[in-house]
């Protein structure tokens, strides 16, 4: 090989390798931080659209739901929340800037979800939007800097209470139980279990339940994943007085003594809502087959199992 070429191959080298190496770094530099708050003191966090609301705040250690009652909000979305926004970057090139782009991105403060996150005396607060793209798009408020988040920011984190809200009530597993005692307009029974054997007893009946009835499984089953969706405030006079007459009152005592009290009460046709130990800010939808569990005659906790 000529020396000119090896000469002009050797330059030619090293140009490319200063490309990739320069492009490599650019592209780390190209990255930011969507939230510069520091994380660990961060104290609310805010999101809201034309439409819906909500607020979580921290207590106990535990993220919760500020309205309508104090309550934990759902693990899966606030640890998805903090890995997907909190500790997230963005490609630091804006798409477009100035009044037109909040506009072709729909990050008008009417059509945008807004996220604001506050840490004491520091706040951030981003918009954000779609046009039908695969990524989002967003800008902080008070500018008109467009840019583009690596996920869809909307579709996963809307602020729809009953997304963002631990679902679970009350949760026992069945070695947990004790006692449940129940009371409802045809009768007044208990369930006592000793070891693997549960006994039924009420007024006329005193029985060891067999193993694998069918009534006895569908208590044991809802009871280990007490789970509603929906829930209102029950502090109002009509709301209480659903309650004066009781279709089923269920006493829970586990193995340690504690008891959890479980009041339903029939709103309209075949539609119910729950009390929990009498507290009324809160009242929990729950399905008739809930309810039935509790209110099955005598002779089905004799049965093996039934169709």
């Amino acid at each position: 090989m000529k020396k000119s070429n090896l000469i002009t191959l050797i330059v030619l080298v090293v140009l490319i390798a200063t490309y990739f190496l320069l492009k490599t770094k650019d592209s780390k530099e190209r990255t930011r931080d969507l939230i510069s708050l520091d994380i660990n003191k961060l104290d609310s966090i805010e999101i809201w659209d034309s439409e819906n609301r909500i607020h979580l705040i921290p207590d106990e250690g535990v993220w919760k739901l500020k309205d309508p009652v104090l309550w934990p909000a759902d693990t899966l979305m606030v640890n998805s929340f903090f890995q997907e926004i909190v500790k997230a970057e963005f490609p630091s090139m804006p798409m477009s800037e100035g009044k037109h782009a909040v506009s072709r991105y729909d990050l008008e403060e009417d059509k945008a979800m807004h996220i604001r996150l506050k840490a004491g005396s520091k706040s951030e607060h981003l918009l954000f939007g779609n046009i039908g793209n695969a990524w989002d798009y967003f800008r902080r408020e008070g500018e008109d800097t467009v840019y583009q988040t690596r996920t869809r920011i909307i579709q996963q984190f809307s602020p729809i209470i009953m997304n963002w809200r631990n679902p679970l009530v009350i949760h026992y597993w069945e070695d947990d139980l004790a006692t449940i005692r129940v009371e409802h307009p045809k009768n007044k029974y208990t369930l006592t279990r000793n070891g693997l054997q549960w006994t039924f007893k009420d007024a006329k009946h005193d029985f060891e339940v067999v193993n694998h009835n069918f009534a006895l499984t569908k208590i044991v089953g809802i009871l280990q994943n007490f789970r509603s969706y929906s829930f209102v405030s029950g502090e109002d006079d009509e709301s209480r007085a659903l309650f004066e007459k009781p279709v089923a009152t269920v006493w829970i005592t586990d193995t340690k003594g504690k008891t959890n009290k479980l009041c339903f009460a029939e709103y309209s046709d075949k539609r119910y809502v729950m009390l929990l130990n009498d507290d009324y800010s809160v009242l929990y939808h729950v399905e008739f087959d809930t309810v039935f569990r509790f209110t099955r005659n005598p002779e089905i906790f004799m049965r093996k199992s039934i169709i």
